[in-house]
């Protein structure tokens, strides 16, 4: 019997040797390589992934005893939270998951989060029967990377599972919950973002009795709450907010007693049974907002017990009134009273916003003396709020957030910052605050620092440092003195300095900040050159450096940012030509490089290879030939001001493909929210406006002031969507056609100082939108058309310098008759021309044609000649005679 043990032994160790090579599954190390062989991997996540073991390489753990893989985890190190997503793609995993990965068949733990996975999920994950925990969750800020599944039908085999994220991928199939409802063991089920649209309002058994956190948020149910819900009685945390629920919320949900954190935001209930709250004892996360939920905010007294338990209450969005002195989070209601002290007894208090409403009245140091675990505080948009906090004041909390926003906070720095050492988040845009920025300010570890829109004074920090700032904006100030000499912040993803008096030059380490996306330095007094070294910056998109003094030529490394849409250098002292490296900047949607000294002539690379853009404006500098008809393949063009150059031939008719300004419907807007907006000076009638985006009421062709010559291209007036069209001060002839009444969205119309002639056509009165016309100093005639929307434009002088035309508003009257000889009068000018010109012609073959008969006959030609001979003889007496009688 030993021996029988002995050779068995013998035989498994020899059979496991050839499974098991250097401490790692041959079938299992082979499924591995074969995910990493189908991904990208931009962070070298699984640069260690080579050689024999795969037990050592990283995200792979495997057991002591067998070696099997019992764990995987390949989660982005960098998550997308926040401002901070700039490292996140550039270190996801991207690409399929493949079915071999089911072959890690004693796997316990998958994390394949935060990645940007596409194609089907495949349904081979159900073999993995002792998988405790699976998170696949994808990106909600990225929908355009999707992990996609039609069938969850292998979920139900998955009996071991503890821990379920699923959310971010597309579910577009009718998911069988019979089959998640089998998952007796669940605790944690996270079906947020799903695209779901149907779940069972019944279940004939519910088996998900161990589940404690359960989250259906962002979904598109159209349904009334699931009844089996409230059976879920272990639940710890149910979030089933923005996913459109209709109907009521019962007064069963007091069954979920256990519950410490609940969301009901944003959905279409009719009633909410808020007093079944009141058995809650354990809750203390609750959002109640936008439920359109109104009456006397004093109801939350109802709530009981539970009130001072509650670390996080919010009910923004809904339409309360009364007094506030009770309410964590309540902002974008109604509120317009004071704020009580009674507000600073909730010491468990975390997050106080009160953000939106219309409060006023005075707070100190007393509304917060009791909150020492305050950790946000915002009570940003209400522009009757005072703070009045004395400077020595030491607060009894320390904040991670402030939002003050539009409150009356000045006129003095608030100094009772400088005790907060965990504060990340700084917004006191808008808030009075003048005199200089304390220095210690620059020394805490802030992330967010928005000061815009106040009075501040004194200057920047020659060596500016901030190691942790993401976004910086202290535009719209005072600041002056000249530009940092050097610049460190390596988080930096935003930074706004516009709207100062800062001067001196742009330095070289501008360019250290290699995640920057936005930076907006105009309306300054900076100068010099810019420095050459844009191509480190590669995730730029939007530069602002408009009004400004900077000179010399554009940096040829700007052409190396591909993701560049917005770049705006106008009103500057920029010379020489466009460099031909732009061409790869085929991101850009807005180029703006007006008022500076360029010169040559417009590239055609523009049309052929910018083809985002919606916004081209050249105007006031030096450029010179034709307009490259290429610019006509800019479909999503809105804007294209050419204006003040000195551009001749004339206007291509490929100006009609602007299919953008056919379609009031299409309009270019930027991506950045709520943080930036762009800027665009544009020339409307002769005034120079500011506009933002998105461009929807502003778009315009603007060719005036160049040598322009020839007709108008018919293509030109089916521009139906433009509302801004300036083709003056050039030498254009031809007639205005009457299918100019298409063109409904038209505003601003100014074609004088050009040669254009005939009628001016009735279809005119037609555009409603029409209330600035100029057609003065050309050649039309007739009576000036009436009604409607020409009645409403009265000012004689857009008629002015067109000699032919009469009637109102004119002081030239016209009757009938006189209209027509009026009309009539241009075109009996040609016709004497015509005549004179016929007399002339008449006279010249006449005597030429003497001429050549003499010539070539010379008999007649010696008795012209003789009888030319005999007239002069006989005057030649007849003078002498009579010269002589007058003598005598």
């Amino acid at each position: 019997m030993k021996l029988f043990h002995t050779v068995l032994l013998s035989f498994l160790v020899t059979i496991t040797s050839h499974i098991i090579s250097n401490g790692c599954f041959e079938v299992e190390r082979d499924a591995l390589l074969t995910l990493k062989a189908g991904l990208s991997d931009p962070g070298n996540l699984l640069s260690s992934w080579h050689g024999q073991d795969c037990c050592n390489w990283s995200g792979v753990i495997c057991d002591d005893i067998a070696s099997h893989v019992v764990k995987l985890s390949l989660r982005n190190p960098h998550d997308c939270v926040g401002y901070y997503c700039s490292d996140w793609e550039s270190h996801a995993l991207s690409g399929v998951i493949p079915r071999e990965l089911a072959n890690l068949t004693r796997l316990q733990f998958l994390d394949l989060s935060h990645s940007q996975f596409t194609g089907m999920l495949p349904p081979q994950l159900g073999n993995l029967s002792d998988l405790k925990y699976l998170s696949l969750m994808a990106s909600y800020s990225y929908p355009s990377y999707k992990s996609i599944s039609d069938n969850l039908s292998w979920l139900s085999r998955l009996s071991n599972l503890r821990y379920l994220d699923m959310s971010a991928i597309e579910l577009n199939i009718r998911i069988d919950w019979s089959a998640i409802n089998k998952m007796h063991l669940l605790e944690t089920l996270i079906l947020s973002h799903c695209y779901l649209s149907e779940i069972p309002t019944d279940l004939a058994y519910v088996n998900l009795t161990s589940l404690r956190k359960l989250d259906l948020s962002v979904n598109a149910f159209n349904t009334t709450l699931p009844n089996w819900l409230w059976n879920l009685t272990s639940l710890l945390y149910l979030d089933l907010g923005f996913s459109n629920f209709h109907g009521s919320v019962p007064s069963t949900l007091r069954n979920l007693a256990s519950l410490n954190y609940l969301s009901l935001a944003a959905n279409n209930f009719k009633n909410v049974f808020l007093e079944s709250m009141s058995k809650l004892l354990h809750l203390r996360y609750s959002d109640l907002g936008y439920l359109r939920i109104g009456g006397d905010i004093k109801f939350i007294k109802s709530l009981g017990n539970i009130w001072y338990n509650l670390e996080f209450i919010i009910l923004e969005g809904n339409d309360y009134s009364g007094n506030i002195s009770i309410i964590h989070q309540l902002n974008h209601n109604s509120l317009s009273t004071n704020i009580t002290r009674e507000i600073g007894t909730h010491s468990r208090l975390k997050v106080l916003d009160l953000s939106e409403n219309n409060l006023s009245g005075v707070i100190t140091e007393a509304h917060f003396v009791n909150l020492s675990n305050l950790k946000a505080l915002s009570l940003s948009g209400n522009y009757m709020l005072i703070l009045k906090i004395k400077d020595k004041w030491v607060p009894p909390f320390q904040l991670s957030s402030l939002g003050l926003e539009s409150c009356m906070v000045g006129p003095k720095f608030p100094m009772w910052l400088r005790w907060q050492k965990r504060l990340l988040n700084v917004q006191l845009s808008n808030t009075s605050i003048t005199g200089t920025i304390p220095n210690w300010f620059w020394n805490m570890p802030l992330q967010v620092i928005d000061l815009s829109y106040n009075n501040i004074t004194g200057s920047l920090p020659v060596s500016f440092q901030l190691s942790k700032i993401v976004l910086l904006d202290l535009s719209n100030n005072s600041i002056s003195g000249p530009f940092p000499t050097k610049l460190e912040f390596p988080l930096a993803l935003f930074i706004a300095l516009s709207g100062n008096r800062i001067h001196g030059t742009i330095p070289q380490s501008i360019c250290d900040m290699k995640d920057l996306g936005i930076l907006d330095l105009s309306d300054n007094a900076i100068m010099g050159e810019l420095p050459n070294c844009w191509k480190s910056i590669s995730t730029l998109e939007s530069i602002d450096l408009s009004n400004n003094q900077i000179t010399g030529e554009l940096p040829t490394s700007i052409g190396s940012l591909q993701y560049l849409t917005t770049l705006q250098l106008y009103n500057n002292k920029f010379y020489g030509e466009i460099p031909s490296s732009f061409i790869w900047c085929q991101s850009l949607v807005l180029l703006s490089l007006g008022a500076n000294n360029f010169s040559g002539t417009i590239p055609a690379w523009i049309g052929k290879q910018l083809k985002n853009l919606a916004v081209l404006q050249l105007r006031l500098n030096n450029f010179t030939g034709y307009i490259p008809s290429e610019l006509g393949e800019l479909t999503k063009l809105q804007i294209l001001d050419l204006a003040h150059n000195s551009l001749v031939g004339s206007i291509p008719s490929s100006f009609g493909n602007f299919s953008s300004m056919k379609n009031s419907s299409e309009f270019y807007s930027n991506d950045y929210g709520d943080v930036y907006k762009d800027i665009l000076y544009i020339d409307i009638n002769g005034q120079y406006m500011y506009t933002s985006m998105p461009l929807a009421y502003a778009k315009t062709i603007d060719i005036s002031g160049n040598n322009l010559k020839g007709q108008i291209p018919e293509e030109i007036w089916l521009l139906q969507a433009l509302i801004n069209l300036n083709f003056s001060k050039n030498c254009l002839i031809g007639e205005i056609p009457q299918t100019i009444g298409i063109m409904q969205s038209l505003e601003n119309l100014d074609l004088s100082f050009n040669e254009l002639s005939g009628l001016i056509p009735q279809a005119l009165s037609t555009l409603s939108s029409l209330h600035n016309l100029n057609l003065s100093y050309n050649n039309f005639s007739g009576n000036i058309p009436t009604g409607r929307q020409l009645d409403t434009i009265s000012d004689p002088s857009i008629y002015i310098g067109n000699s032919y035309l009469c009637g109102s508003p004119t002081n030239k009257n016209c009757s009938k008759d006189q209209t027509s000889l009026s009309i009539e009068s241009a075109t009996n000018q040609s016709e004497i021309l015509w005549f004179y010109w016929a007399i002339a012609l008449g006279f010249f073959m006449g005597f030429w044609s003497v001429c050549v008969i003499l010539i070539f006959r010379i008999d007649w030609s010696v008795a012209y000649f003789q009888i030319i001979d005999n007239l002069f003889d006989k005057m030649y007496i007849q003078i002498v005679l009579a010269m002589r009688r007058l003598g005598e």
